[in-house]
């Protein structure tokens, strides 16, 4: 049971697009059935709170206050106000410490609205400090704390949420080496998550960065083997040296990808980001040279094998498939990283 014995609301918040793989997660992991709001997800829990660092798609951690109507003139927002004066602080800093004890008492107030309204940012900032440090008597203010409230108006709706994460699930320990380009670990567990995981996988990664595809397979266990390489020895050895501090067993290589150093037919999953843009020049991919990394990926694996592929948004991936006598079932997710546009291709290998 949680700190207070009794279940509580929690608002899970994630990239966007990743909404209904996150969803799922917290239905695998925790058994709750959430509820997907825009780069969120909503359920009811009652285990203790500490419990959410299982979430491997997840960003930051709230805990959801409530949820009530609200009017578009200055007066209506004496509704926020009353609720604002009942709002349970000590179970909050309760749970607050299962994710790391508060450096102090002082409670930052942040505000986001949407839709039209009679009234400000600065009015409602304006009053939610006032209510809250007479309520409480702390220190409430607008710079950040790590105790953050965060006021959501959305047209005629209203909620209170309290920040329980002091820094986002998705920064994990193990990224110490760093590499350029490397994908978000949330994103990268969602393509993990999105590969079909079975305990019997034989799973690569033919252009790993800095390791986070492979160490987030790996971290989820049972697999028969993760594989992973790089053409570059620097970013092999970075790759390493997360792996080694995130404590999990996965086979590096260095090899060029246009030419992989396996027979035909061995890994049962390949999860990959590979190169935007042609690494020789720097330039866009010719249709011809893209084909032909996609191919030698779809010699290695299996019949029955899935790939997963992420691709900034554009015809490229779709074009190479079209362009590859090789019949698939492909699906998509669109999803936004450091304001891009992204598609994740889940592609089945039939044949």
């Amino acid at each position: 049971m949680d700190p207070q014995g009794a279940p509580a609301t929690y608002a899970v918040t994630c990239l966007y697009g990743l909404e209904p793989v996150l969803a799922d997660e917290v239905h695998e992991r925790l058994g709750a059935q959430g509820t997907v709001h825009w780069c969120e997800v909503v359920f009811v829990f009652d285990g203790r709170p500490a419990r959410l660092r299982e979430l491997r798609v997840a960003g930051n951690v709230f805990l959801l206050f409530d949820e009530f109507p609200i009017g578009h003139t200055v007066p209506d927002l004496d509704a926020l106000c009353s609720r604002l004066r009942s709002l349970p602080i000590e179970q909050w800093e309760e749970r607050a410490r299962e994710f790391r004890e508060p450096s102090d008492q002082d409670i930052s107030v942040s505000v986001r609205r949407r839709g039209e309204h009679n009234f400000t940012y600065e009015d409602v900032e304006e009053r939610a400090v006032e209510v809250l440090a007479a309520a409480t008597g702390r220190k409430v203010t607008l710079e950040p704390r790590r105790l953050e409230l965060r006021i959501e108006i959305d047209g005629a709706s209203c909620r209170l949420k309290g920040r329980l994460t002091p820094a986002m699930l998705s920064e994990r320990p193990y990224r110490r080496y760093r590499v350029s380009g490397e994908t978000d670990p949330a994103l990268t567990a969602a393509m993990v998550r999105l590969s079909r995981l079975a305990p019997d996988d034989v799973f690569l990664d033919p252009f790993c960065g800095g390791g986070t595809i492979p160490i987030e397979r790996a971290l989820t266990g049972g697999a028969a083997a993760v594989v992973a390489g790089e053409v570059k020895e620097n970013r092999i050895a970075c790759a390493v040296g997360n792996a080694r501090l995130a404590d999990v067993p996965i086979m590096f290589g260095q090899w060029d990808a246009s030419a992989l150093p396996f027979a035909d037919r061995t890994f049962t999953r390949l999860v990959t980001v590979p190169p935007q843009s042609d690494p020789e020049g720097g330039v866009p991919w010719r249709l011809d040279r893209f084909a032909g990394l996609l191919r030698e990926c779809l010699r290695v694996l299996r019949h029955g094998g899935i790939m997963v592929c992420l691709m900034e948004r554009g015809p490229l991936f779709g074009s190479t498939l079209k362009h590859l006598s090789v019949t698939w079932r492909p699906a998509k997710l669109a999803c936004n990283w450091k304001g891009r546009q992204w598609t994740i291709y889940t592609l089945e290998k039939t044949l």
